[in-house]
């Protein structure tokens, strides 16, 4: 290539801009000087882009990453001294049999470039090793395929960066966009429900009910659009979630709505494996409200109340919000690889806050979730900074959408 770093700098990516800060793309950073030994690897978003990467790079992490999940999730817990998880490439062969041994050699190398996954690791000259396991893989767990990997390794970027700018600007205000009460309601209940998920999981069974409270700990969870939770919060969305079954609570103190001490319950662990902790999108799904039936295509006769008669119809998959509020988070994280100009990310996140707001309503009216997706959508197409990302954005639009 006669300009190597023009096409790699070409390449979209999030985060950091440059070859300082944390960032993510389809190759490991770029360094500011190219030398002919420098070498850039593929990270696991670039077996996303390229089938022919799936079967040595993407599909192999997938099952590493939640084989080390598992390790995380079984690991004795101690008061007395920090948790430490390894794994060894002989450990990894005997878990993965039919993984070929030139895959398990790269493990290693592979979590190396993956946002908050690298971990020290020693390598004998025999190709085998010895590797801590992060504990950040954890945060992963709802990645069951590539796009859900690399939706949420760009998440982790922004978080990272997120705290980094409150960090440097700590003591200098600076204005912040009015907060959205309903979107910070429902974040509450999935805070609080994924959060019992995970203590669930990572307890001995038969253990004591955790406080509620105790959410307000959790860096991760404690927050949304930059503002932490309450104890009042928390206390109405525990009610809010035992009203609905989705956690089994052990009584209530004076002057609180909802239980103290609270485990969530399989439908609460059907809601955060399933609908990624979408308690409105969870509770929909049971809506059995009026039943219209569109009948593009008919052959025969159409009779109400009758038994002996002949109806074809075409009809349609239901249209499931979920998909929707997915491919809005997506588009939140991606946008500003979609276009550098500020007031372009400004506009585009905007139309995706009003796509958010009607999709997450208790009954979505589908012609105003479809008007406002159309506009998305001609804002996308509009936004070819980067046009893989830019395919990316589209594909999940156009996904959420399809069935109305």
């Amino acid at each position: 290539m006669k300009d190597p770093r023009g096409v790699l700098d070409s390449l979209p990516r999030v985060g950091a801009s440059g070859s300082l800060g944390l960032s993510y793309g389809f190759t490991t950073a770029v360094p500011r000087i190219l030398a002919e030994d420098t070498r850039i690897a593929l990270t696991v978003a670039a077996a996303w882009a390229l089938e022919e990467a799936r079967s040595d790079l993407g599909d192999p992490f997938l099952r590493v990453l939640h084989h080390m999940i598992m390790l995380w999730r079984s690991a004795p817990r101690s008061p007395n001294e920090v948790t430490r998880v390894t794994l060894t490439s002989e450990d990894l062969q005997g878990a993965f049999p039919h993984m070929r041994a030139r895959i398990i050699r790269l493990v290693p190398e592979y979590f190396s470039r993956e946002p908050l996954l690298s971990a020290s690791y020693s390598k004998q000259q025999d190709g085998t090793w010895t590797m801590d396991v992060p504990r950040d893989v954890r945060r992963y767990e709802h990645a069951t395929d590539l796009l859900g990997y690399v939706s949420e390794a760009c998440r982790q970027v922004h978080r990272v960066l997120q705290e980094a700018d409150r960090e440097l600007f700590a003591g200098h205000p600076t204005p912040t966009p009015p907060l959205d009460a309903v979107l910070h309601l429902s974040a509450s209940r999935t805070a609080l429900l994924t959060w019992l998920w995970h203590e669930k999981h990572e307890q001995a069974p038969g253990g004591p009910m955790p406080k509620v409270l105790g959410v307000l700990l959790d860096d991760d969870l404690s927050a949304d659009q930059g503002v932490r939770f309450t104890e009042d919060e928390i206390d109405r969305a525990s009610a809010y979630l035992e009203q609905h079954g989705l956690i089994k609570g052990a009584g209530t103190l004076d002057q609180r709505a909802g239980p103290s001490l609270a485990e969530v319950t399989a439908a609460g662990e059907d809601c955060v494996e399933n609908y990624n902790g979408d308690v409105s999108a969870y509770i929909r799904r049971k809506d059995n409200g009026t039943v219209t039936f569109h009948i593009a295509t008919n052959n025969g006769n159409i009779a109400a109340n009758s038994t002996a008669f002949t109806q074809n119809a075409v009809t349609q998959g239901a249209f499931d919000p979920a998909q929707v509020l997915a491919a809005v988070s997506l588009i939140q994280q991606l946008t500003p690889a979609l276009t550098p100009d500020a007031g372009e990310q400004q506009e585009l996140l905007t139309q995706v806050s009003k796509l958010q707001t009607v999709a997450a309503a208790p009954v979505p009216d589908r012609v105003v979730v479809r008007r406002i997706a159309d506009g998305v959508l001609s804002s996308i197409r509009g936004r070819a900074h980067s046009p893989d990302v830019q395919r990316l954005a589209l594909e999940a639009v156009e996904q959420g959408i399809q069935n109305l």
